[in-house]
């Protein structure tokens, strides 16, 4: 090797190539020198002592072998590390044009990772050109970067396993409503702050709350509002779920913003079961009139509820009489006859949710005279004073109090869900609380 880089090192000096002596030291030095200079000073020492290989240069003989035959890439010391946190960094030398030294795909792919499941933390990239006979002036990327697994909770092949499973496996009920009718009222069927995978303890806080139980409270609800508005005929079903449905948001068992929860399930058992919960809601549902159903963001699941809207309309594609509005926007307006019903789960926008509605929905306000704004996240009840022909109203929820609600003093608060029985010319016509009771 001290030959071959000798060899090179007179093809340096005699211009024959375009690298810099760190380049040289950096791909072919072996750590046998400090730096470009150090590299550059033993050359010449070794040429004063051997005026052969000065002439051999100095005349290009085939004895010598080229610089341009030897590939730096394959000679570059590539370097990968493990980190005690997970995260990896990665040295190579790579070819590649200057957009794709600055595409983060591209890098994470050059460095042999996954896109969906590895995200690019940092990326430093020194580059110089190394000529060849063959190839003319090549430019070469010394690219160091850092990564770290993805903590989002679902990819795009964890969605398809999903519903390939379902699809396999479940057996729809049939769609033929029986309380339909077009010049009906409409009911919103409210499940807020459901918290599916929740893991809470009688020993520490009072109250017991799991999986099994969310999903029995879940149809429990459902059941009982259909019982006890048979005598209604519904021109639609507003069914509202995407507050807080799932406890956790990621791989990790935390909100969105990176909170630690207790849970009793894993994130991708809590996300099969999710869907296949709202999937039979939605069905049971659909025997009594057309469903509509939408997308809320909210400070547990804002990531996972929207996946699980996603994966609504996609099963329900095909099926007229289930509208799914999957906007990614966190708060949804719905115009029914003269009622104009906002919805959001309430943990962003204070006291300025009432004051939204005339500005985000100008043209179904004018059209409207019934006004108002629907939200969870406190657990509780609360109807704000209605202002301006607007009431804000707080609905309950049906999930348990765990460890941190009862060391904060969150307690006390009725285990219930809120409906809502709408008609097109007189607004709001009946509130139906259904109670759970705790294990």
């Amino acid at each position: 090797m001290t030959n071959e880089l000798l060899k090179i090192g007179i093809q340096k000096r005699n211009k024959e190539i375009s690298m810099s002596w760190q380049d040289i030291v950096d791909l072919h030095g072996n750590g046998k020198f400090r730096d470009g200079e150090d590299l550059r000073c033993w050359v010449k020492n070794q040429l004063r002592k051997n005026g052969a290989l000065i002439r051999a240069s100095n005349t290009k003989e085939k004895t010598l072998n080229p610089v341009e035959e030897i590939d730096p890439i394959k000679q570059y010391g590539e370097k990968m590390e493990i980190h005690k946190d997970g995260s990896h960094s990665s040295d190579k030398l790579l070819q590649m044009s200057a957009e794709q030294s600055k595409d983060v795909n591209y890098l994470l792919s050059a460095h042999g990772y996954d896109n969906s499941s590895w995200e690019l933390l940092s990326a430093r990239n020194n580059f110089w050109n190394v000529y060849s006979k063959v190839d003319g002036v090549q430019t070469l990327y010394s690219s160091k970067i850092s990564v770290k697994p993805r903590t989002d909770s679902l990819s795009e092949e964890d969605l398809k396993l999903f519903f390939e499973d379902l699809s396999k496996n479940y057996q729809s009920p049939l769609h033929s409503p029986t309380n339909y009718s077009v010049d009906g009222k409409m009911l919103e069927l409210n499940i807020s702050d459901l918290h599916l995978g929740k893991l809470c303890w009688n020993g520490d806080s009072g109250d017991t709350y799991n999986y099994e139980i969310a999903r029995e409270r879940f149809f429990y609800i459902i059941n009982d509002i259909l019982t006890r508005t048979q005598g209604y005929k519904f021109e639609k079903i507003l069914f509202i779920w995407s507050n807080d449905f799932f406890h956790t948001d990621g791989i990790n068992g935390t909100t969105t913003a990176g909170t630690r929860q207790d849970t009793d399930v894993r994130w991708q058992q809590m996300y099969k079961l999710g869907v296949k919960m709202l999937v039979e809601g939605i069905d049971l549902c659909s025997q009594f009139a057309p469903v509509e159903t939408c997308y809320i963001g909210s400070n547990h699941d804002k990531a996972t509820s929207y996946y699980a809207v996603e994966y609504l309309d996609a099963w329900f594609r095909n099926n007229p009489n289930i509208t799914v509005n999957n906007d990614a926007k966190s708060r949804k307006y719905v115009e029914f006859g003269q009622c104009l019903i906002g919805l959001s789960h309430g943990h962003s926008e204070g006291k300025r949710a009432g004051k939204l509605m005339p500005i985000e929905a100008r043209e179904a306000w004018g059209r409207t005279k019934y006004h108002e704004f629907h939200a969870g996240h406190f657990h509780s009840e609360k109807a704000v004073v209605e202002e301006n022909g607007i009431i804000v109203r707080y609905v309950s929820s049906p999930t348990s109090t765990d460890n941190w609600h009862f060391e904060s003093g969150y307690v006390g608060a009725i285990q219930k869900s809120m409906s809502f029985v709408w008609d097109r010319n007189k607004g709001l016509m009946d509130v139906l609380n259904t109670t759970v009771e705790s294990e």
